[in-house]
């Protein structure tokens, strides 16, 4: 598998992970939604150890993107889950 293309599953992956993680915490409850986000944080963490698994090295200008991938498909799930 190529390289760029784990760079980008991954990321959208454990975003999605994340939202389901932040939705089953925080629930409906509007007081928790920061706990959703240093959830979020947690699961961007988690690349610096996923990724060296497929023998990737992250380097510095790999974070933004690996952050902007990670946030929005948070974001994405997150809000579907809270509109059900």
């Amino acid at each position: 598998m190529d390289k760029d293309l784990i760079k980008t599953v991954i990321p959208l992956a454990l975003g999605i992970v994340a939202g389901a993680v932040s939705f089953s915490f925080t629930g409906n409850i509007r007081a928790r939604d920061p706990f959703g986000i240093i959830i979020l944080a947690f699961f961007i963490y988690l690349h610096k150890f996923i990724l060296p698994r497929f023998q990737i090295q992250i380097e510095t200008k790999d974070w933004l993107g690996i952050g902007f991938l990670t946030l929005s498909s948070w974001y994405i799930s997150w809000t579907l889950l809270l509109n059900q």
